[in-house]
């Protein structure tokens, strides 16, 4: 019976479309139309095409739809808990719950026109072109584009991609309660095409390829998410535009980017792959980040990326991935207090990303150390002697000990005067990353730091004693601090330098076990070490 008032209004001259949209908003609430959309809440408005909805990036259509995909979102001719009149399904609709998605029927044309962002409850297959063109029009078959769709009087389907272009197409549907697969589900057919028209082999139905005016075509950018574990997050993105320049990754965690609740990281997309070299025609495309720490709490938690440049964002292949990652452990040391919120986006960690929520008694049974600096201070040398990285805590100087761990802790040095880094206390080597926690009754957040009986650290003594990097020790090299390794003597690097521009081979002084004190004690600290000066560094 549906079937036939469908087919009666397509019967409709175009030239009495406005009778036409009369006979819809007459049909009973509930009453169904086609094979999988409902009764529209009233006639479609009489516009322009593109004109009844705001623009919307094909790559936002295809991830709004993917989310109802990844979750297999049940069909229903219904919003999420109301009363269902297709025979097939259930009396009410029963559905997983989620409020941007519950007031949408989770019909074909409702799932459509959630990821065309039309307001809810969602039209109909009669109220899309070739029936109705106010936001929609049909076009060439061959000229379907992702977040197109095709539409007929009983079905819509989403175009997602062209497997080979005419021939073999991928889509996104809600398919039928009666379906073997009555959930929003991806799938790929032969298809055959003809001016308008393009037949689905999957299914046996014939379509009119329509695109919505308000689509707006996804940036020339690529890429793909290659793995997001535990450990590390990695992949590429480019813009084939520009082939050879680098662009940004965005990660956002639990949300598609731009949505409300999406905690995001921007990452520049410049390591050189040699397995890309070819494929790309050039290598600098690679990201690699490690998982941020506050999201191993053991929970689920959803993983987007994106390849981002100033043309807009395209989410990568592969994208979105999903993970749990086990609770680590504290390690060994004291905890230092972040003393307030300015603090902490001093530091640059991020409240979601970066602070690891634990068990109260855990993070109260860890013993304090001294309150964090409120801002971080990260030093080099002016003059060129040292490659050196310093952290400045209090009357001590930390290594960091390599460039991984200077973008871990989101340093920027500053040349600063030889006398003034040699003036400090060498304490022990800076932590390789942040370890930031707070307690699950809220309030302190505290970064975790080593004990205060650690030794001085392997890295460099004063600034301008060791031969950083494969250079010579200063004169008079004695293994004190400033004198650098007597090992590295030779011109060879003491072990742990590397190539990294913040890690210099030579061992520092010996350990200092109150290192921890020297923090509030500036004026007894600050000392020259008679060994050695800031001039001993490179010298042949």
């Amino acid at each position: 019976m549906g079937h036939a008032v469908l087919h009666g209004m397509i019967a409709v001259q175009q030239g009495l479309l406005a009778a036409a949209r009369t006979v819809l908003a007459l049909v009973p609430a509930g009453f169904a139309l086609a094979a999988c959309s409902a009764t529209p809440d009233g006639p479609a408005p009489a516009e322009q095409v593109g004109t009844s909805e705001g623009a919307i990036l094909s790559s936002d259509v295809l991830t709004r739809a993917n989310e109802w995909v990844a979750v297999k979102l049940k069909y229903c001719q219904s919003a999420n808990g109301a009363r269902d009149y297709d025979a097939a399904c259930s009396t009410y609709c029963s559905r997983q719950s989620n409020p941007q998605w519950d007031p949408y029927r989770s019909d074909c044309s409702g799932f459509v026109s959630w990821a065309w962002g039309l307001p809810s409850p969602g039209r109909v297959t009669g109220q899309f072109a070739p029936f109705v063109s106010d936001i929609t029009k049909a076009i060439p078959a061959i000229d379907l584009q992702p977040g197109d769709a095709v539409n007929n009087s009983e079905h819509i389907m989403l175009f997602k991609e062209w497997v080979t272009k005419g021939s073999v197409a991928t889509f996104l549907e809600e398919p039928g309660c009666s379906s073997a697969t009555p959930y929003a589900h991806a799938l790929t057919s032969n298809v055959t095409i003809s001016g308008n028209s393009i037949h689905v082999a999957w299914n046996g139905m014939t379509f009119t390829a329509i695109h919505y005016g308000q689509l707006e075509a996804a940036p020339a950018l690529k890429g793909t998410l290659d793995t997001a574990s535990c450990d590390d997050v990695t992949g590429w993105a480019q813009n084939p535009d520009k082939a050879a320049s680098s662009i940004s990754v965005t990660l956002t965690f639990d949300a598609a980017l731009g949505k409300a609740g999406a905690a995001s990281r921007v990452l520049p997309a410049d390591v050189a792959r040699k397995d890309l070299c070819g494929p790309l025609g050039s290598c600098n495309h690679g990201f690699a980040t490690p998982m941020p720490l506050g999201l191993q709490d053991g929970k689920a938690h959803t993983l987007y990326a994106y390849a981002t440049d100033p043309s807009g964002s395209q989410l990568l292949a592969q994208a979105p991935k999903k993970l749990t990652c086990a609770v680590p452990a504290i390690p060994a040391g004291v905890k230092r207090w972040v003393t307030d919120p300015t603090s902490l986006a001093a530091w640059k960690l991020d409240a979601t990303l970066d602070v690891l929520s634990l068990p109260q008694a855990s993070v109260d049974a860890v013993a304090k150390g001294p309150d964090l600096p409120a801002k971080p201070r990260a030093v080099i040398a002016d003059d060129g002697s040292s490659p050196a990285v310093w952290l400045v805590d209090g009357a001590t100087r930390r290594h960091v000990v390599d460039d991984a761990s200077l973008a871990a802790w989101h340093l920027t040095a500053v040349k600063t005067k030889v006398a003034t880094i040699n003036a400090l206390a060498q304490g022990p080597d800076l932590p390789a990353a942040p370890f930031t926690i707070i307690g699950s009754g809220g309030g302190s957040v505290y970064v975790m730091d080593v004990a205060p009986t650690s030794p001085a650290g392997t890295s460099p003594g004063d600034v301008g004693g060791a031969g950083g990097n494969g250079g010579p020790a200063a004169p008079g090299g004695n293994g004190e601090p400033g004198g650098g390794d007597p090992t590295a003597g030779n011109g060879s690097s003491a072990p742990g330098s590397g190539s990294s521009g913040c890690a210099i081979g030579a061992r520092g002084g010996p350990a200092d076990a109150s290192w921890l004190a020297l923090l509030g004690v500036t004026a007894l600290v600050r000392r020259r070490r008679a060994d050695a000066t800031i001039h001993g560094a490179h010298r042949s």
